[in-house]
């Protein structure tokens, strides 16, 4: 592999990286919101339910996270080697 082809690759996974960290954060927090959202419209929550809501969906944040890093970054590499092609 030449110099310039190494260093596209380590390009590929530090952009891949960063990617995932931003899904890593913004996945999450979508998933968390909207999760309260739909419950206090719902009407299973609110006063009375003992942050049994809030614990749901701060849960639902943290079980998406790691899956959200791999969503994001697998986003990245198919979106870099596709542009590669072309």
């Amino acid at each position: 592999m030449s110099a310039q082809g190494s260093g596209r690759v380590i390009g590929i996974m530090l952009r891949a990286f960063g990617f995932g960290l931003l899904a890593m954060i913004v996945i999450p927090l979508i998933l968390a919101f909207g999760l309260l959202a739909i419950s206090h419209l719902a009407g299973g929550c609110g006063a009375g339910s003992s942050g049994g809501c809030e614990m749901g969906a701060a849960s639902v944040g943290v079980f998406a996270a790691p899956f959200a890093f791999v969503i994001g970054a697998a986003f990245s590499v198919i979106r870099c080697t596709r542009k590669s092609r072309v």
